[in-house]
């Protein structure tokens, strides 16, 4: 298996890999994220492949600055193949994350895992993340004007 950052030409196969957790990101955006994340060094799109085979799984890593806990490395997306789930993929993109976000000056890596997804919360702990905050996520859509006021 290799892990490298995706490519443009991935978009299409990211898009069929992010669609088996239920997220809808077209073909374009994603190859417009893939651009945006290639020119912005604090943050990466990688990929792991077999050679000469198919994308096995996706991963997005970022810096994350906040004011009160100061800069570390973020996964912000993990998708395995459904096939190729339990067979060290995920894995090995997190442990390319870790390398990239430590080879950044980052002291920690940290993801965050929706509540109803139980096994992934078990391969973050298997790895050794450790739970230490639960939240509650809010959404604020735009244009605000059209959105209900109190």
């Amino acid at each position: 298996m290799h892990i490298r950052p995706a490519r443009a030409d991935d978009a299409a196969r990211l898009a069929a890999l992010l669609k088996q957790l239920g997220y809808r990101r077209s073909t374009t955006e994603l190859a417009r994220h893939i651009a945006a994340a290639a020119a912005d060094p604090p943050q990466a799109v990688l990929v792991a492949e077999r050679p000469g085979g198919p994308i096995l799984g996706c991963l997005g890593v970022l810096i994350s600055s906040r004011l009160a806990e100061g800069d570390g490395g973020e996964i912000t997306s993990l998708v395995v193949d459904a096939e190729f789930r339990g067979r060290g993929v995920g894995t090995a993109l997190v442990r390319a994350a870790a390398e990239w976000a430590e080879n950044r000056g980052m002291t920690s890596l940290r993801v965050r895992c929706n509540a109803k997804r139980e096994k992934a919360q078990s391969f973050y702990a298997g790895l050794g993340f450790q739970n230490t905050k639960d939240q509650k996520v809010f959404d604020l859509h735009f244009p605000l004007e059209t959105q209900h006021t109190r």
